[in-house]
């Protein structure tokens, strides 16, 4: 009775133990993720400023935001990652100078424009089979260039030269993450959050003299996106 009992309990471990290998099997190839997303970058605080009373107003416009990401599942709720964001904002013009006037013969500009490097810390929520939430931090560095414009006028032309900067960045980010039904690995989400950079940048005033300005380039981010498990 004992050698049978014994010869039952290894069986069952025998059997438990390759259930668990194929589990992890599975979960093995589940655990890396690599994604795009394409969205909108929203200007917030001093980069969204329009107003002359700051010394170097930043009339940052909505733009297009990129996004390729990697991560790693450690745990059925932690992931590792890393991404590289592209963010490109135009200058608004209009809010420089008007459109009337008569002054003014021609004008351009050139956006600001910021790419990040990030590692990121994922927490996963499974709502259902079809259904995952998470939430996302994320601290890397941002490689900047500041927005030129040139405006000419009738008596001269008025320039703002580009700089280029480096800083550290970091920002937070929550979505939904959409599984297929069918065949298909392929999964969609939708993401909200914030990213935020102060990089120093060497400009010029009114009188044509150069300073430094440590210009906060925060946005608000939305974007769609999908992901190939594997």
């Amino acid at each position: 009775m004992k050698k049978l009992l014994l010869a039952l309990l290894i069986c069952s471990l025998s059997v438990t133990a390759h259930a668990q290998a194929q589990d992890d099997t599975v979960a093995d190839k589940q655990r890396h993720r690599a994604g795009l997303q394409v969205g909108v970058a929203v200007p917030t605080a001093k980069f969204s400023d329009v107003s002359f009373e700051d010394g170097y107003p930043s009339f940052a416009q909505a733009g297009l935001l990129l996004n390729a990401n990697y991560s790693y599942s450690l745990s059925k709720w932690i992931a590792a990652g890393a991404s590289v964001n592209y963010r490109y904002n135009k200058y608004d013009l209009d809010k420089l100078i008007r459109p009337d006037d008569e002054l003014v013969t021609d004008n351009t500009s050139k956006a600001w424009r910021s790419v990040f490097a990030l590692a990121d810390v994922y927490v996963r929520a499974p709502l259902s089979k079809a259904i995952e939430a998470y939430a996302k931090g994320s601290a890397g560095t941002s490689f900047n260039r500041s927005a030129s414009w040139e405006v000419e006028t009738r008596y001269g032309d008025i320039y703002m030269p580009s700089d280029k900067a480096t800083a550290f960045a970091y920002g937070w980010a929550a979505g939904f993450n959409f599984f297929s039904s069918n065949t298909s690995k392929l999964i969609i989400n939708l993401e909200a959050g914030s990213v935020y950079t102060r990089p120093e940048f060497k400009v010029l005033d009114v009188k044509g003299n150069y300073f430094n300005i440590k210009q906060p380039l925060h946005t608000a981010t939305f974007s769609l996106g999908a992901t190939l498990p594997f």
